[in-house]
């Protein structure tokens, strides 16, 4: 694991510094989009332009990687997105700022996708759980360092849109000066729809809601707390609290769920997330400690979510599916994300400031009656028989369920056919 580690530095420092520029990014433009009067309803749609652009790039990269190859497209996704923060900080305008999204988003797709296909070409079957853990760590906790970085810029905001940008610009040079050639690259599958509510509607339905709840506080949850009286400190500390809660709690669910019924597990933190976002309906600037604490709470339960909804479909898949498998519930968790911050931005607008919190519960809440309801028609996997929880970052593409050592990246061409079908007669797909 260490002599993996070591042999990917390059790799992680440049992953590093592009999640610290990416939650730069999230944070100072829902404070810039406050303070220059835009709408909530404008900012909600400016924001959502990154998701937009994360779910296209996922779709279109690949195929640049197959053309020019991963330095190449590493290095103009790059490129692009620096310029797109040069852009903003340049013109405010939200339809400017919302096309800069879409690029910046579509740019961070790719960025993510090179990292994760030249992570997994390091790691061998021993290391890929490590490695991926690893991953993970460096991911979250780049972005809440960029996220804090929010704080020490005082009114001086093109200083910050500066630092992001060079962050992002300077990622490139330790990817550039990885020892060894580019790994091979082959876009994995996804498996069709109809396929993945056959094999779990509850992983479907978890990981749409996980990307609207997502979308919903990274979108807007700086203008949140610009609209209570946060100053830019604070808000910092506000966006980074969920992502040290999921740090802290990731694990130890993850633990939880491979003794128990998952489905078990996934409606406990849906509930333990709920119960959060409620009580920070209580909490203002003035009670800024303990708003803290139910940030805290709610991404410790929040982004395990993730990982638990996939674990949850796998249990019902061989290894040579879950790769597919976890592509389209990629997707799926995309297309929540793309419409999380509008919803929350016209609450806001509409219900009012106190509405933002409500809605994120009410999200929870969703969920946990969905559970409720699939624990109804569908009989628990046997302990014996689920796979390892493995923990996958939130942020990260398809491409980075490959590193789960449960799973085999296949090509295409020797997909598992329907009469193959190991969960064709599963007892427990029904």
């Amino acid at each position: 694991m260490l002599r993996s580690a070591a042999a990917s530095w390059t790799l992680f420092f440049g992953l590093l510094l592009i999640m610290a520029g990416n939650g730069l990014q999230v944070v100072l433009l829902g404070v810039e989009a406050k303070d220059s009067g835009f709408s909530n309803v404008v900012t909600g749609f400016v924001m959502a332009g990154y998701f937009l652009g994360m779910f296209f790039g996922s779709i279109l990269v690949p195929k640049l990687l197959n053309n020019v190859g991963h330095v190449r497209v590493f290095g103009a996704m790059s490129a692009l997105a620096s310029a797109a923060v040069l852009v903003i900080a340049l013109f405010v305008n939200p339809l400017v700022w919302a096309m800069m999204r879409i690029l910046t988003g579509f740019s961070f797709a790719g960025m993510y996708i090179v990292c994760e296909s030249w992570l997994n070409d390091k790691s061998t079957n021993e290391t890929r759980g490590q490695m991926l853990s690893l991953y993970m760590i460096v991911s979250m906790g780049g972005m809440g360092i960029g996220q804090m970085l929010v704080g020490f810029g005082g009114e001086q905001s093109v200083t910050l849109f500066l630092l992001a940008s060079v962050m992002v610009s300077i990622a490139v040079v330790p990817i550039l000066l990885t020892a060894g050639s580019a790994p091979g690259f082959e876009a994995p599958e996804r498996m069709s729809m109809r396929r993945l509510v056959q094999v779990s509607p509850l992983a479907v339905i978890g990981l749409a809601i996980n990307g609207v709840a997502v979308s919903m506080m990274f979108g807007m949850g700086a203008v949140y707390g610009r609209s209570i009286g946060m100053d830019n400190t604070e808000v910092g500390y506000f966006m980074t609290a969920p992502m040290l809660g999921a740090l802290l709690l990731q694990y130890p669910v993850g633990r939880l769920s491979d003794r128990f019924d998952r489905r078990l597990v996934i409606l406990s933190v849906s509930i333990m997330g709920g119960v959060a976002a409620g009580l920070a309906t209580l909490f203002g600037q003035q009670q800024f400690a303990l708003l803290i604490l139910c940030m805290l709470i709610y991404g410790g339960a929040l982004f395990p979510s993730y990982s638990l909804c996939i674990a949850h479909a796998n249990d019902f898949l061989t290894p040579s599916q879950m790769v597919a498998a976890a592509s389209g519930l990629v997707m799926v968790n995309g297309i929540g994300a793309v419409i999380g911050s509008p919803m929350a931005a016209m609450a806001i607008e509409y219900l009012g400031i106190g509405s933002f919190f409500v809605m994120i519960a009410g999200v929870q809440v969703l969920l946990a009656l969905f559970v409720l309801f699939r624990m109804t028609r569908r009989a628990a996997v046997p302990n014996e028989a689920q796979g390892p929880f493995v923990a996958i970052p939130e942020s990260g593409s398809a491409v980075a369920a490959s590193l789960n050592p449960e799973a085999q990246w296949i090509p295409s061409s020797e997909e598992v056919t329907e009469e193959e079908d190991p969960f064709h007669d599963n007892p427990y797909v029904n």
